[in-house]
């Protein structure tokens, strides 16, 4: 029988379940934290004195925290409940493991630019229980986090974590806010990005979250803040002033799906108007996400859409503002020492990140990287 080739370690799991910080542990050792970073990635194989007092830190034997793994080629996941395999063909996947089981979300189609983790079976599954044929290694994969939202700066900050010592990685799966939220009831990703306005509190976000898991505690951190708005050809050649314009009969209107934020906000203001929706008869276009929005209306498929000033500023696009929102991740209360989320919120927090957000206009980093609430639970 072959001797397996891959040493990995427990010292990640280890230093969480003790609730240490990594310059906590490091000291412990006597070693950098940097040199711990390494270690618990898996990127560097410590000398046998300090793989025994690491052992030592967390009252375990040597072999039990450092040991041989067998690669693993294929993986049983558990299909997403809005993804769908594709008959003919393998279907590209991205994985997480949230909780004790790997999730897959295929990727569609026309998303080329993502890289698959993995390629699921050809055919279509009768279970959501399917095999997936893995791309990269498990301990990398294992590092990634499933994040579902409508934000088009989650790119970016999915760029910003990869360049991280740790080789943690951000999976950003378009989603709106609502649709978010379910997915992270169901366990399908570790955090929702949301934008939910209550009316009858006057707060945002917090009530959804609280709706949608009254017995979990849960934290909400801020993202960015954004302007709501209808976007318009340059020079609005139609001259589209107000809400009231885009329900004019020969205005083309690409609406958002619904459960989106912004597809509320526009329900929510028709209705201060005392218009409903079934009234309005010209809004025959859905999009996904704000920048299918602005191209929309970019490439002449439409006339107005209900976008953010980013969007529109990325496709020259006039904006006339209706609303200033605000943009949470949502995770639950025991992933606030996750490294994976430790990471992410250093990223958010740091002036590099907030520059190159101001930087691309449209967006306030004011309160980026802040606990902005939390619910109870039960």
């Amino acid at each position: 029988m072959p001797i397996p080739q891959k040493i990995t370690n427990k010292v990640l799991e280890c230093r969480l379940a003790k609730k240490w910080s990594q310059l906590e542990l490091a000291k412990q050792v006597g070693i950098s934290r940097q040199s711990l970073i390494s270690i618990e990635t898996g990127n560097t194989l410590p000398r046998m004195d300090v793989a025994l007092r690491l052992a030592a830190a967390f009252g375990v034997r040597a072999e039990a925290l450092f040991f041989f793994e067998e690669e693993t080629s294929e993986i049983q996941a558990t299909l997403a409940a809005e993804s769908k395999l594709v008959a003919d063909r393998e279907t590209r996947v991205v994985l997480g493991e949230v909780g004790a089981r790997w999730v897959a979300h295929s990727i569609p189609v026309r998303e080329q630019n993502i890289l698959a983790d993995g390629f699921a079976q050809k055919g279509v599954s009768h279970s959501r229980k399917i095999n997936v044929e893995l791309v990269g290694n498990l301990e990398s994969t294992r590092k990634q986090l499933l994040v579902m939202g409508c934000a088009p700066a989650l790119g970016l900050l999915a760029g910003r974590l990869a360049r991280e010592p740790e080789g943690i990685r951000l999976a950003w799966i378009q989603g709106s806010s609502l649709r978010a939220l379910e997915a992270l009831r169901r366990g399908e990703v570790h955090m929702a990005g949301i934008h939910l306005f209550d009316e009858s509190s006057g707060q945002y976000n917090t009530p959804a979250v609280r709706k949608h898991f009254p017995k979990q505690k849960m934290l909400l951190f801020n993202f960015v803040s954004w302007e709501q708005g209808i976007v318009v050809a340059p020079g609005n050649p139609l001259k589209i002033r107000t809400l009231l314009d885009v329900c004019r009969p020969k205005i083309r209107f690409i609406a958002r799906e619904a459960g989106s934020g912004a597809q509320k906000l526009f329900e929510r203001l028709l209705s201060n108007q005392r218009i409903r929706m079934s009234e309005v008869t010209n809004f025959k276009q859905v999009a996904r996400g704000h920048m299918e929005v602005a191209h929309a209306v970019a490439v002449g498929g439409a006339d107005a859409g209900i976008s953010i000033r980013a969007a529109a500023l990325a496709y020259g696009l006039d904006f006339i503002p209706l609303s200033q929102e605000r943009f949470d991740f949502v995770f639950p209360q025991e992933m606030a020492n996750d490294l994976r989320v430790e990471r992410l919120v250093d990223i958010l927090r740091s002036r590099a990140f907030r520059r190159e957000v101001d930087a691309m206009g449209g967006y306030s980093t004011q309160h980026v990287g802040q606990q902005l609430g939390e619910t109870p639970g039960a």
